[in-house]
């Protein structure tokens, strides 16, 4: 009986067996896919639970929203950039570039083909004037353009290194700037020098190592150069004189503050200023002509005219360093009444034209100047012609004209 129902159980055993192998053998594999994304992850907690997974999905479309918000912005920043950058091609400082210059169009680009990741190097009597400030923008401006035509970009774009004194007076800090950049070999130098005779030795290294120079601003008496890009300063000088004759009623003393004597931007101002009163004005007398020096300011030079003057109707300065430390001395002596003509255009001499102090000042064109630069410096280090004589223009401010939206770029801070 025993036997009997052991045999019985075992048979129950490997029946109950049987039927479980043969459920799993029907059962299908479910792949596994290892590499799933991220976002296909669910959250901890989150899996079987509506609330949780309608929460993901709306942070994922609040991030994407996000994103795409900071993306518009920062095109929007980079358009408005674009758009807010001075297109100058139709401003008066151009036009009257383009119309005065010369034979050749030095607001063109057309042919400058110049070699990549070169150097163009510019030694300036100071950094620190809005007058040189102004010309760096805009010798800036054309090479950004010469970048932008050659679609040169990183390493590849034409240097501009701009350098000079803190004191338009320190001819041996220029000196040794010009030596420190010659030594770098660049393509071409830009130089406007302080001392027009200081230069020969500088000028004879640029040569002797192929490096042609474009003179700005003030010529040099000796050297090679292949252009020099200067107000017409003569003329200019000219016309400060009748400027100052009419505010004096042709008659009376005045007197001249010059900027350094050994600048010949300065002794041409003076010239074509003293030519043209002893042609035309015979009742007008220049009873003092001081130039701006390292051992008297010229503060303390104006001060002592206006002591031994005390009939002066009328002072000619000839940049802007020179306006506006007379500006300040007569201010100080309580002899504003004294009639002013300046050169440049800074906050000082804008102020006094304001407050009837200056009756007007000879501007130049800086920014058209610093362009005309760069152009002549680009033909002249792939050995095209320019001009022998650039001539950027001026204009004459006044009270009238002071707030001319046209005459804007001539005035700067």
């Amino acid at each position: 009986m025993k036997r009997t129902m052991v045999a019985l159980l075992c048979i129950a055993l490997a029946a109950g067996s049987l039927a479980g192998c043969g459920g799993n053998k029907d059962k299908k594999e479910v792949p596994v896919n290892t590499e799933a994304k991220a976002e296909d992850k669910p959250e901890v907690g989150s899996k079987g639970d509506p609330q949780k997974e309608e929460d993901t999905e709306e942070e994922q479309k609040e991030e994407e929203k996000d994103n795409t918000e900071v993306s518009g912005e920062n095109e929007n920043s980079q358009d408005a950039e674009e758009e807010n950058e001075a297109d100058m091609s139709e401003d008066l400082t151009m036009t009257t570039l383009k119309s005065s210059a010369g034979t050749i169009d030095y607001t063109s680009l057309e042919g400058l083909e110049l070699e990549a990741g070169g150097h163009i190097a510019v030694v300036v009597k100071s950094t620190k004037t809005g007058y040189w400030v102004t010309v760096k923008k805009g010798m800036e401006a054309a090479v950004k353009d010469l970048n932008k035509k050659l679609e040169y970009k990183g390493d590849d774009k034409i240097k501009l290194s701009f350098e000079g004194p803190s004191d338009e007076t320190d001819v041996e800090s220029q000196i040794n700037i010009i030596d420190a950049v010659l030594a770098e070999n660049p393509n071409v130098l830009c130089l406007a020098a302080i001392d027009m005779e200081s230069c020969q030795a500088q000028l004879e290294t640029a040569e002797e190592n192929g490096i042609p120079v474009v003179v700005l601003d003030s010529g040099v008496v000796t050297g090679t150069v292949d252009s020099v890009c200067s107000t017409d300063n003569k003329a200019a000088g000219a016309d400060a004189a009748k400027k100052l004759a009419e505010a004096v009623g042709s008659s009376g003393e005045i007197a001249v503050m010059a900027h350094i004597e050994s600048s010949e931007s300065s002794q041409d101002r003076v010239k074509g200023f003293t030519d043209e009163l002893t042609a035309n004005y015979p009742d007008i007398k220049i009873v003092n002509l001081s130039y701006e020096n390292e051992e008297t300011s010229v503060r303390e030079m104006a001060a002592k005219v206006l002591e031994d003057n005390p009939n002066l109707k009328g002072y000619f300065c000839t940049n802007q360093v020179t306006a506006d430390d007379v500006l300040e001395a007569l201010k100080e002596a309580e002899r504003e009444e004294i009639a002013v003509v300046g050169f440049d255009a800074g906050k000082t001499q804008k102020e006094a034209i304001k407050d009837g102090r200056e009756a007007g000042v000879i501007a130049q064109n800086p920014y058209g100047m610093g362009y005309a630069t760069a152009v002549a410096a680009a033909r002249a280090w792939l050995g095209l012609e320019n001009d022998s004589f650039i001539n950027p223009g001026y204009q004459w401010i006044d009270a009238a004209s002071l707030d001319d939206e046209k005459l804007k770029n001539y005035l700067y801070e």
